[in-house]
This record gives structure tokens, C-alpha cells and sequence, in this order.
């Protein structure tokens, strides 16, 4: 590098630099004001809207959104990125208005106490233990975002950034737990606009104007539909919807949501506006994927960038920020990835935390309440799971595949359990427990018999791991209806 690009570099990892010491003392702070296990796992219920709206769009709006999106954008145009942000952006407004509300009334501190209070341990136990894989997983896909940004923008190198991000993330959740997450979620919602509508407005200058990007959209780029009419692509298109939109539904991360807001309708009316803003903002990234393939086109990028490119497209946000933007514009916009990437690498952290802490570790080990020692637990357990999260992502690193296994693995376990716990009267602990194995074992076959851990084709391991899990729990509860019947909900209503 010339000494320019030097001072360059300096001037947009400082920028970065105080964004992380900023995220950092909110955690801080968040930490001092939280005195007991509620305020350490549910922030004291006393989230308003603002919050809620902010830390549930910035928790989605990650790594796999902004570089795997724009990414999938460039090499299929829309009907490559239904999975997320639209099918992602339909599971919030479907959780806000049928689930939120019942969520509210059983005042509970995460996800698997739902299934141990209609159920009992053994499916509570079973349930947490199988959502933590897609919630390591989802970790692991925005730490490696971290690494692609720093390493594509300043050079820095990706394992260095990779586990400097991990530790930021760590850090500031361990300190402040869900309170730090919220509100340094709701700061970096604020980032990411910022950040994007830099992006837009330089690319669009750059290229010359919406004239020239429209003459240098791809044919079909803009087609929400499959192109073929035969049944096989249509079945594909289905297994991106549902697989997506259902298998966030069960989430430990947006019930903690639910939890953490103040009251049934505000976490109601966040959820649907996160949505609604998720499906909206969503579009940008695929826009920003028209101005890459123009600078492409028109030859505004060069060689090495189009090769990159070509190599990996996730890498194509990156790339343009680094060709539009001088050093301070460049500091801010990758300071707003970095945003969109801790919001939901601190999320999916602490929600997984949770799952460890209390609901295992708490019913096993400890008879007696003791909240210090839950949240130290529940500390140490944030820790484990950023190692873990570290660990996956030295195994793979394509962030939009991971992202979309991650939540496709969660509706073939989880969808229909969940499901039956808020709304089923007859459905017991016998068939929710055999179906959650029988959807997760179709997986592991195939991962198995493929030797790999995202087994193909795609869609069937989307569609039938569910559709096993869902017969299995029909036939097991029939058989077992007389020898055992679940709690029913009314009864474990918060009074």
C-alpha cells in the first residue's frame, strides 16, 4: 500500500474503532443498570416500541441479509433472495399477529420454558438442546461477516477480524446481556440507514444515473416468480417461502422479543412494523446488486474486482463501498455493516445463552432459585457458544447457504411443536418429543450419507424433515393420547 492508502485505511478504522468503543460502553451501561436474572434475560419487560421495532430489524438485518443478499441478488436477480429478506420479513409479521400476544400472557424468560410448562423437561430439554446448532450456526455466519467486510475494505486480515469480532460481540452481550442488546440494537438500526442510503446515492451518481442502471438491468432481474412453469421449479419456489417464514417462527430470539417489551401490544405493533420495515429496506441491497452488475457492465470496476466478484458476489458490497466511497464515507458505511452484523450476532448469542442456561442448565442443576447465579451461567454460556459459533464458521464460509440452512433445519424440528404448544389441546409430550427427532433425523441422514452439513437437494431436506415431523407427531400422540395429556394453555396464563 502508498502512504495515502495508508492514511486512508487509518482514518476508516478509527471510525470503526469508535463505533466499537461506543457499542462497547452501552454494554457497559447496560450492565450497571441490571440488577437481577429479569433485567439480565428480560430487560424488566419495559421495552417500548421504538425498541422493539429497532432491535427485531436489526437482529434480522445481518450479514446473510446485506452481503449474502445483494450477493444472490447478482447472480439471480430477486428470485434469488425470496428466502431473506422476504420470507424472513413474512415470519415477523405472521409471529406478531397470531403468536405475540399468547407469548405475553405466559410471562416466561425464553422459549423452552413454553414447552416445559404444556409439555414437560424431557421435551423442554430436547427442544432447547436442538435449537442451539441453528442459532451457533447464525452466530457464526455474522462473525465471518465481520471478517469478509474488514478484509475485502482495509486489507485487515479475515482471521484477525474474525475473532476480533467475536470478541466485541462477547464482550459487550456478556456485560450488559438482553438490555445491551436492545438498545445497542436500536443505535445500530439507525447506522444501517445511514450507511445504506450512502451507498445508494454515491453508486447511483457513480454510474450515471437511473437511466443507465435501468439499460444494464438483467432481462427477468425483477420476476418474484419462477420463470418455468413446471412443477419441480414451483416446488422449489414453495420450499423458499416456507422453509424461511416458518422456521424463524418457532425462534427463541423473536419470542425473547415478545418478552422483553412492555406490555402484549407494543411487542404486537414492533413485530409488525419490523416486518413491514424488513421487507421495505430489504429492497436496497437488491438495488445495490443493479449498481454493481452496471459498474460491471460499463466497466467502472476494475479486473480484480470483477474477477473477485465472479469468485465470490457476496463480496460485491465491499468492493463497491471501497471503489465509491473516500475514507470517511468508507469508515461510516463499514461501520454500518459491522452494525447490521453485531445486531445479530449479539441476538442469536444470547438467545442460544439462554437456551443453555435456563432452560438446561437451571432445571437440571439448580433446585432453588438463585438469580446471581443464573446470570453468571447464562454469562459463562455466551461465552461457550462464541466459541462454538467460531468453530462452525472455520468449517464453511458462504454466509447466505448457512443462513438459509440454519432456519430451514429449525421449521423441520420445531415449526409444528411450537405450534401445538400455543394453540393444541390434544397433542402430548410423547408426539412433539418422537416428531422432533424424526425431523431432525432425516437431516442427519442426509448430512450423513452426503458428508457434508447442508445436504442437497435443498428443498427436500426443507419440505420433508417437516412433513415427517408433523405425521410423526399426529400418529405418536394417537397412540399415546390415553397415557398422557398436556397442560392445558389456560392454565399456565401469567395472573
Amino acid at each position: 500500500m502508498t502512504g495515502v492508502e495508508d492514511m486512508d485505511n487509518i482514518i476508516s478504522l478509527s471510525i470503526i474503532g469508535l463505533f466499537l468503543v461506543l457499542i462497547i460502553s452501552v454494554g457497559v451501561l447496560a450492565g450497571k443498570k441490571t440488577k437481577d436474572a429479569d433485567g439480565y434475560l428480560v430487560a424488566n419487560r419495559s421495552s417500548g416500541y421504538f425498541l422493539i421495532v429497532g432491535t427485531l430489524f436489526a437482529t434480522f438485518w445481518g450479514g446473510g441479509t446485506v452481503l449474502g443478499g445483494s450477493g444472490a441478488a447478482y447472480n439471480d436477480g430477486v428470485i434469488g433472495v425470496i428466502e431473506d429478506p422476504f420470507a424472513a420479513g413474512l415470519a415477523l409479521i405472521l409471529v406478531g399477529v397470531f403468536f405475540v400476544k399468547t407469548l405475553r400472557k405466559l410471562n416466561l424468560k425464553s422459549i423452552g420454558e413454553l414447552y416445559y410448562r404444556r409439555f414437560n423437561k424431557n421435551v423442554s430439554y430436547s427442544a432447547s438442546a436442538l435449537m442451539i446448532p441453528t442459532y451457533v450456526i447464525w452466530t457464526s455466519v455474522q462473525l465471518l461477516a465481520i471478517g469478509k467486510i474488514t478484509n475485502v475494505l482495509f486489507g485487515v486480515n479475515f482471521m484477525l477480524a474474525f475473532l476480533l469480532g467475536a470478541v466485541v460481540v462477547i464482550l459487550y452481550t456478556v456485560l450488559g446481556g438482553i438490555l445491551a442488546v436492545v438498545w445497542t440494537d436500536a443505535i445500530q438500526m439507525i447506522i444501517i440507514f445511514i450507511g445504506l442510503i450512502l451507498i445508494v446515492f454515491v453508486g447511483v451518481k457513480a454510474v450515471g444515473g437511473m437511466e443507465v442502471i435501468s439499460v444494464n438491468t438483467p432481462d427477468n432481474y425483477w420476476n418474484f416468480f419462477p420463470n418455468k412453469d413446471n412443477g419441480v421449479s414451483w416446488i422449489a419456489y414453495f420450499a423458499m417461502w416456507i422453509g424461511m417464514a416458518l422456521g424463524n417462527v418457532p425462534s427463541p430470539d423473536i419470542a425473547q422479543r415478545a418478552f422483553v417489551a412492555k406490555d402484549g401490544k407494543t411487542a404486537q405493533r414492533g413485530m409488525i412494523t419490523a416486518g413491514l420495515m424488513y421487507w421495505t429496506v430489504g429492497l436496497i441491497p437488491i438495488f445495490i446488486a443493479l449498481i454493481g452488475i452496471t459498474m460491471v457492465n460499463t466497466g467502472l470496476l476494475d479486473l480484480n474486482a470483477i474477477a473477485r466478484i465472479s469468485e465470490d458476489s457476496e463480496l460485491m458490497i465491499p468492493l463497491l463501498a471501497k471503489e465509491l466511497l473516500g475514507p470517511i464515507g468508507l469508515g461510516i458505511f463499514a461501520g454500518s455493516l459491522i452494525a447490521a452484523v453485531l445486531s445479530s450476532a449479539s441476538t442469536s448469542l444470547f438467545a442460544t445463552a439462554v437456551l443453555m442456561s435456563n432452560d438446561i442448565y437451571k432445571p437440571i442443576f439448580m433446585k432453588k432459585n438463585n438469580d446471581k447465579k443464573l446470570v453468571n451461567v447464562t454469562k459463562i454460556s455466551v461465552v461457550i457458544v462464541g466459541i462454538l459459533a467460531i468453530l462452525i464458521g472455520l468449517v464453511s464460509t458462504n454466509l447466505y447457504d448457512l443462513t438459509i440452512f440454519a432456519f430451514t433445519l429449525l421449521f423441520g424440528i420445531l415449526f409444528f411443536p411450537f405450534i401445538f404448544a400455543l394453540k393444541s389441546k390434544w397433542v402430548n409430550s410423547y408426539g412433539v418429543l418422537a416428531g422432533m427427532f424424526a425431523g431432525l433425523s432425516v437431516n442427519l441422514i442426509g448430512a450423513l450419507i452426503q458428508g457434508t452439513i447442508i445436504p442437497e437437494p435443498w428443498e427436500f431436506y426443507t419440505l420433508v424433515p417437516a412433513s415427517v415431523n408433523l405425521l410423526t407427531i399426529i400418529i405418536v400422540t394417537y397412540f399415546t393420547r390415553n397415557i398422557d395429556k398436556p397442560t392445558p394453555l389456560e392454565e399456565i396464563y401469567y395472573k
